[in-house]
Formats: C-alpha cells, sequence, structure tokens
C-alpha cells in the first residue's frame, strides 16, 4: 500500500487495483470518484503529519454507490474499534505530500 511521490492507486469497488505514475491532483481524483466532494480518511502519520491518504466521495453512500470492501477495510483499520461505517464509491491512495 506504501505509495511514493508523484504515483497514487486507484481501488476501484470490484477490488481492482490500478498504480497511476503521475502526481495526483484532486481533479483527477473527483474524476476517477465520480464525485465533486472529497473528505480524506489519514491512513499513516509519519513525524505526527498526515503520509498516506485516501481521498472518498463525501456523499458516496447518500449517492447510493457501492461499498468498496478494500477501502472499507483500510478506514476501519485505522478507526475506532466497532465503527459500523462503510466507504463506498472508488478511492484513492496518495502520498499526502503530492498535494
Amino acid at each position: 500500500m506504501w505509495i511514493k511521490n508523484s504515483t497514487y492507486k486507484i481501488i476501484r469497488v470490484n477490488g481492482e487495483e490500478e498504480l497511476i505514475e503521475e502526481k495526483p491532483s484532486l481533479s483527477k481524483i473527483r474524476a476517477i470518484s465520480g464525485c465533486d466532494t472529497l473528505d480524506t480518511v489519514i491512513l499513516t502519520y509519519k513525524r505526527g503529519e498526515p503520509e498516506i491518504i485516501m481521498p472518498v466521495d463525501d456523499i458516496g453512500m447518500l449517492c447510493r454507490k457501492p461499498v468498496n470492501p478494500k477501502a472499507t477495510e483500510l478506514y476501519r483499520a485505522v478507526c475506532k474499534p466497532g465503527t459500523p461505517f462503510s466507504i463506498h464509491g472508488d478511492v484513492a491512495i496518495v502520498n499526502d505530500k503530492d498535494f
């Protein structure tokens, strides 16, 4: 899962993953996710600062997008135990320094 600068990974709802070897942009991630509004899940920290983040569709559930099992697993791994929420739609995994 570790992402180098100027690359990012797409995790689709069907489980497919794609590594993109270019600097990510919010417009590209919104297009991939099919959304206008993104929220951010912080997956790892380095020296107290976010390092790897997962931009997600902020209203994916409301738009009835399917659950993304892999993204939900990553999300729940960093949440309080028992968190019932899921990630809906395609997501990106990016290095926070690229923004």
